[in-house]
């Protein structure tokens, strides 16, 4: 039975269990690829990223243990890298990134707030007004169409492997608090971002882990934009985001129920002779 995850998190960054504890969880669960894809280091300080000089060390971990383990499980390194267009002199350790088998993208930061330091989207409620009223002026249509903009400029830049939790923008957003994602401007902006998407290589993750760890209700992204991304034949894949052990492999049934009922036939898994696709259908999740 195929099983895979790429979206994981150790403590090199705001994971809590080691990279070894991370894959013995995935052989257990089953999987039989599987991605360490700790936070890419940032020229500023953040309590959740991994530290520079800690990356060289978390690629020779990850290595090691792959070979390690390769009799039972097929691990590879990765990367969840941040954008942030106004820092691309930025670059990490070009030694570290040849060894690196493939990149997540993601948007977290949005503006600054008024001390200077940056806005983070994906914090509390709090903290998700605080940003709209000191980055943006109050304007949260503002605030979403730049994110969304972010994402599709990252796709066309950077163009990852895989995009991270499309609409991590929705995270505080319950019961439509800031803005509404049934009305027309709203709709439209994504259908700019995927668009956007489309015209290039990478892959748009269908991430649980937002459910997993109790922030959500629903998966990253909803099933609305995923009707949109039927449409526009953008690929997909399955990621758990997962943070601890026991959340691997969570909540993969159910993504794939929602997916074939509505009328995905495909999922894309990377192996190490690039990305490969299965018949949903034919995979049988434990």
């Amino acid at each position: 039975m195929l099983k895979f995850n790429y979206h994981s998190h150790t403590n090199y960054c705001d994971g809590i269990y080691t990279a070894e504890e991370m894959i013995k969880s995935a052989i257990e669960k089953g999987l039989c690829y599987y991605g360490v894809s700790s936070h890419a280091p940032l020229p500023f300080d953040t309590d959740w990223t991994m530290k520079n000089e800690d990356l060289n060390q978390y690629v020779d971990e990850v290595l090691y243990l792959k070979q390690k383990y390769e009799n039972r499980i097929t691990v590879l390194v990765g990367l969840e890298i941040d954008y942030l267009p106004d820092l691309e002199s930025f670059s990490i350790k070009d030694e570290s990134m040849s060894r690196i088998d493939y990149i997540i993208g993601s948007v977290h930061f949005l503006g600054k707030l008024n001390d200077s330091t940056r806005w983070t989207v994906d914090y509390d409620k709090k903290e998700f007004e605080k940003g709209i009223r000191e980055s943006f002026d109050g304007d949260i249509m503002s605030a979403v169409k730049t994110y969304y903009k972010l994402i599709g400029d990252m796709a066309e830049t950077i163009e990852p492997d895989i995009i991270a939790h499309l609409d991590l923008i929705k995270k505080n957003n319950f019961g439509n608090y800031f803005f509404d994602d049934s009305e027309v401007w709203y709709i439209e902006t994504v259908r700019n971002c995927l668009e956007t998407i489309a015209s290039t290589k990478s892959i748009i993750e269908i991430n649980t882990g937002g459910v997993a760890r109790g922030f959500m209700t629903e998966f990253y992204p909803s099933d609305r934009i995923l009707r949109e991304v039927l449409a526009m034949k953008i690929p997909v894949t399955i990621s758990s985001d997962a943070h601890t052990a026991e959340n691997v492999a969570f909540g993969f049934d159910d993504v794939l129920v929602k997916l074939e009922d509505m009328g995905f036939e495909k999922i894309h898994y990377l192996t190490e002779n690039g990305w490969q696709e299965s018949d949903i259908r034919s995979l049988k999740w434990q």
